[in-house]
């Protein structure tokens, strides 16, 4: 396996710093468990080099039988500069989570932390005590 570039470096040390983790055996890669609805459910994304020497950012999370990531992507040309490409990266972290918390599992989790109204209102009878 080729060592890690630079974008590759800055790509797992600033996911790292998101909350992710690194993988165990690949240089380009991260990945995040989510607690959802349907239980432990991970994404992974990946940094590599394509034959043109550019880097792309993908990932994978399964939801209902599609890549929820399949949308989230980006292209950073070899001679960004490192602000550019930490700009990029957080970018794409932000679309990961916001694409994962949109899946039904996801969404389904968030409602069912939501307080239930009846209780939450204040209105619930008293036991007179």
């Amino acid at each position: 396996m080729n060592p890690a570039t630079p974008i590759q470096t800055l790509f797992v040390s600033k996911l790292v710093s998101l909350g992710w983790y690194p993988d165990r055996v690949r240089i380009d890669v991260a990945s995040k468990d989510f607690d959802t609805a349907a239980g432990g459910r991970t994404a992974v994304v990946y940094c590599r080099v394509n034959s043109d020497g550019d880097h792309v950012l993908t990932g994978d999370y399964r939801s209902e039988g599609n890549n929820a990531l399949s949308t989230c992507w980006a292209l950073l040309r070899p001679g960004t500069d490192e602000a550019t490409v930490a700009g990029e990266i957080d970018r794409f972290a932000t679309s990961v989570e916001k694409a994962v918390a949109e899946t039904y599992a996801m969404r389904i989790k968030a409602l069912m932390a939501e307080p239930d109204e009846e209780t939450s209102t204040g209105d619930a009878p008293s036991l007179g005590m």
